[in-house]
């Protein structure tokens, strides 16, 4: 059943929950709501959709479908698996599955990249060996990004550019 098809009081099952993100309802967070008939706890619901948490509810009870709210102020981008020089930057690889959050649209210098839609933890850059990474929004085709980051803070050192 989909998302629209099912009351504010019902449990949601996880072909519920993938009609929500597919539709853009929510926005999926790391990993593809997986489909199925079972229904879904308050952990699984947090873990799949970019949701407010849901405090009325134990992490192992089923949420209904009027507890989860989308998450605003919250954006997902791909970002490079390495750095390299500025000029080199924009030919690095975005793979899909390499996600960064920020709290801004339009990341600028300043800006933190988090690994988690909550921004609980920054972006693990410790394994980058260039300083110039290459982002763009997540889903979007374009050519993206490049800037300096401080790969100790994941933070944008100057002014992004466009590739």
């Amino acid at each position: 059943m989909s998302w629209a098809g099912i009351a504010s009081n019902q449990c949601i099952s996880w072909n519920n929950l993938k009609d929500a993100v597919d539709t853009g309802v929510f926005m999926g967070a790391e990993a593809a709501v997986p489909p199925g008939s079972k229904q879904v706890t308050r952990a699984e619901a947090e873990q799949y959709a970019v949701i407010n948490a849901i405090t009325s509810k134990a992490t192992n009870q089923l949420p209904v479908k009027s507890d989860l709210v989308a998450k605003s102020g919250v954006y997902k981008w791909n970002i490079s698996d390495n750095g390299d020089t500025s000029l080199n930057a924009c030919s690095l690889f975005l793979d899909p599955n390499t996600i960064a959050w920020t709290n801004t649209a339009t990341p600028t210098t300043g800006t933190v990249f988090y690994a988690d839609y909550n921004f609980t933890t920054i972006f693990p850059m410790s394994g980058y060996t260039g300083l110039f990474l290459h982002y763009r929004a997540f889903g979007d085709t374009g050519a993206g990004f490049r800037a300096r980051f401080n790969l100790s803070t994941s933070t944008i050192n100057n002014a992004p550019a466009a590739c």
